[in-house]
Parts: structure tokens; sequence; C-alpha cells
């Protein structure tokens, strides 16, 4: 149930007049209603509780006259002049209809006239006034300490999460910048023989990032990032399964050039993609890093959906022989499942995600760069 939070009202009355202040500031869609008997007011400003909904809800003691009453919404707070009764005109022992007086609600001494004031009463009700400020002053530090505390929790949770991002984004950036430097180096040094050690050179380098990655699915859950879920979803899942299904679970496939081929595409787009990232989290504009990432991807992407369609393609009559992964009947469950069809059905799914991911970062681009003007002759 959401919290009800009501403004401090102050009010003072003389025998003709009840006057109430609510001490809100900025209120904004105010609504009141006032019968004979009762004020609802509600509306949103910056009260006792910093910027809320406010709510009050007053039976008055005795019944009021509507017509006569007015009420202003003031930049620093809503007035109201309540008239009472004609023919009842005369001191109420209090503004609510119930005995109980609850905290919001206060009297202003200034404009407060007794019955029969008499200058020791006059000063009594000075010295009342002067605790009533006194406690006015000290509600409103205790607020302040309040918002200071609040601020200060907000501040150390946006260092964690901006110094966690970075981190992170670094580290993956630092471990791929690695993995293509020694897959490049090789292919110098090596030549072509260079194709069929790639796997044992960065096999676990690549796993140990593509299992941090996962990362990047639980970040937008928690909130950490404004992201959606589900694209980082499929990426992950799609390479992880990729990774560990198709390439790591099947010593014939290690050595084939196509395993180079998509070790060094992958790298080499997250060697832009997460010092991009890195950057946005600090609000720093690279431009040559900002080029990087809007343009990499035109080769690269096409590049790894033909890499892991290739090696998905030669890993399903594997997976049809050794029906790894898969389930058949019988089973307690019954239930069968064939990961090698699976795998038919994915690269139907690569091709129509890989395109959607390609127009989703030509439009980014175009929004960036603008389209290229055809010459008309």
């Amino acid at each position: 149930m959401a919290t009800v939070f009501k403004p401090i009202i102050r009010w003072a009355q003389n025998k003709e007049w009840l006057f109430l202040t609510l001490e809100l500031t900025d209120v904004q869609y105010p609504a009141i209603e006032l019968t004979s008997t009762r004020l609802v007011f509600q509306g949103f400003g910056h009260g006792a509780r910093g910027e809320q909904q406010y709510h009050v809800d007053i039976n008055f003691y005795k019944p009021v006259d509507v017509s006569a009453s007015t009420h202003k919404v003031l930049d620093r707070h809503v007035k109201f002049s309540i008239a009472k009764v004609s023919g009842e005109q005369e001191f109420w022992p209090g503004l609510l209809g119930d005995e109980q007086k609850p905290a919001w609600l206060k009297i202003d001494f200034d404009r407060w006239q007794s019955e029969d004031a008499s200058d020791t009463d006059q000063e009594e009700l000075q010295n009342q006034a002067e605790v009533e400020r006194f406690m006015a002053a000290s509600d409103a530090r205790e607020l302040e300490l309040e918002d200071a505390i609040d601020g200060t929790k907000e501040e150390v949770l946006r260092f964690v999460r901006v110094f966690y991002l970075i981190i992170y984004n670094l580290m993956q950036a630092g471990l791929f910048l690695y993995i293509v430097f020694v897959l490049l180096s090789r292919l110098f040094f090596h030549g072509t023989d260079a194709f069929a050690d790639a796997y044992d050179a960065v096999s676990d380098v690549l796993a140990s990032c593509q299992l941090a990655a996962i990362l990047e699915v639980i970040n937008p859950i928690l909130g950490i990032v404004k992201t959606g879920v589900v694209a980082p979803f499929m990426q992950v899942f799609g390479r992880n399964m990729v990774l560990f299904l198709v390439v790591v679970a099947h010593k014939e496939l290690h050595q084939q050039a196509v395993v180079y081929g998509l070790f060094l595409v992958w790298s080499l787009i997250e060697v832009a993609r997460y010092p991009f990232y890195a950057s946005q989290v600090i609000n720093k504009r690279i431009e040559p890093l900002i080029w990087l990432r809007y343009t990499m991807w035109i080769p690269l992407y096409p590049l790894g959906i033909f890499f892991e369609g290739t090696l998905v393609w030669r890993a399903i009559p594997l997976l049809e022989k050794s029906e790894r992964f898969s389930i058949r009947l019988p089973n307690a469950f019954n239930f069968s499942f064939s990961f090698a069809w699976f795998l038919r059905v994915y690269l139907v799914l690569l091709i129509a995600g890989g395109w959607y991911m390609m127009k989703h970062m030509y439009i980014l681009r175009c929004r960036r760069y603008g389209r290229r003007k055809r010459k008309i002759r």
C-alpha cells in the first residue's frame, strides 16, 4: 500500500473565521474539496517529506459556511480563509471533530486570537510560539539531515556502479585485445599454421570472457544498466552455446581454420564495443571510438554469422552420431529432444537474428552519421 504523506498545516481562528496554511511550495495539480463539515486537499509539491504527493482530510469541529470561504494556491503555501456559520460564531476548542491532535497540525500563533486574551495569556502564547518555531526548525534540520544521508547513499551507489561498469568493460576489452594480439601475431610468424593452433592458444581466455558476459544479462535485471534484457540474453546465449556446446565439445573442430576466424571476429567486435561502453558510463565522447563502434560491424557481423553457421553445420552430423546433449525415449519424463535438430532450427534463427542486428546497427549508424546521398546524373 502506498504511503500517504501529509503536509504540515498551521491554523488560527477568531470568532468569525478559521485560517489554515498548508506548508507546501510549488504545488502542482491541486484538488480541493470543501464542504460544510470537511476539507480534503490533494496535490504534488515540496513539503515536510520533500517532493511528494500530499493528501489531507480534515473533519471540522463544527459546520462552516462554504459559500463565504476562500482559498489561494500560492508559490510558497496554500491558504484557506474559512467562515464559521452565521449565528454560531464562537471560539472553537479545536479545529478537528475528534479530540486527538495529529502531529502535522500546528497552531499559527502569529494569527491566533484568543477569546479573552490578557497580557499573561499573550505572553504564554508567545512562549508557545517560540517553542513551535524551535520544534519546526528542528524538524526541518532533521529532514535536511535525512535528505543529506539519502543523497550520500545515492552518491556511493552511483560511484560503486560506475566503478564496477568501468572495471568490467575495461577488463573485457583488455582480454579480447590480448586474444586479437595472440591470433594476429601467430598468423604473422607462423602463417596459416596458426589456424590449427588458435583453439589451444586462446580458448581458455575466450571462455572466461564469455562466462563473464553473463553479467550483461544480470546487470539490466538488477537495474545496474538501463537497457533491455532480451538483446544481451540472445547474444550471450548464442555465443556461449556455439562456444561450449559446439566448438569446445567437439575436438574434431578445434584445428579448423573457421575456429580461428570466429575467435578473431568475435574479439575484434569486442575490442571496440567494450571501450565504447566504458566511455558511455563516464559520459566521455571519443569520436574515433564511436566511429569504430558504428563501422566495424559492417564487415565483422556478416563474417561472424558465416563462421558461426559453418561451425554449427559441421557439428550437426557429429551430434547425430554421438547423440550428445540429446534426450532419447524411453525415459522417466517421457520426453525426447534432439540437439542436432535444434541446431538446424538455430541456423534459421541465426540468419534472422543476424539480419535484425545488422539492420539495428545500420539505423544507429544513420542516426549518428546520416545517410549517404546518391548523386543524380
